[in-house]
């Protein structure tokens, strides 16, 4: 079946490889890895797209881990989004037909998740390096204050 993609075809060959969709009227939604994704298709450009709330509070964390990630891969971008409150996994596949759909999108779903596993990594990296951190200077105020009652500090 090489027949010109829309969005009808995308829903039935996301049924036939079992990601249980949902249509809706601009996009289809469905689930990678308990989270839910976008499919959006538009002038031969099909988009996979994943939406995430940012903590407040771990917003710098979030853009630094967004900026390495990007620089790891070609296929999906993150983006923080004007509202500093959401993130964005989004990868982008020129595609035209059922076949190339059939061949093309499995691969944008594994490289998203892939890229939200590498994100989630940095994340984590990020957060027990600012926690060392802050650790150091904690030791480090503890030594000066201990030092400067005359107690010393154990070596």
């Amino acid at each position: 079946m090489n027949s010109r993609l829309d969005m009808r075809s995308i829903f039935r060959c996301m049924m036939e490889g079992g990601y249980y969709p949902t249509y809706e009227k601009t996009h289809i939604l469905f689930n990678i890895d308990d989270n839910t994704a976008v499919v959006e298709y538009e002038e031969g450009v099909l988009s996979i797209r994943l939406f995430f709330s940012i903590e407040e509070e771990a917003y710098d964390l979030f853009l630094e881990a967004s900026n390495a990630t990007m620089t790891e891969t070609f296929m999906v971008k993150p983006a923080v989004l004007d509202d500093m409150k959401n993130i964005m996994f989004s990868c982008e596949i020129l595609c035209d037909t059922v076949k190339e759909f059939r061949k093309f999108f499995p691969i944008g779903v594994e490289r998203l998740t892939e890229a939200v596993m590498m994100h989630k990594a940095e994340m984590k990296r990020l957060i027990l390096a600012e926690k060392v951190s802050s650790a150091a200077i904690s030791a480090s105020e503890d030594t000066y204050i201990m030092s400067s009652k005359g107690l010393k500090p154990l070596s």
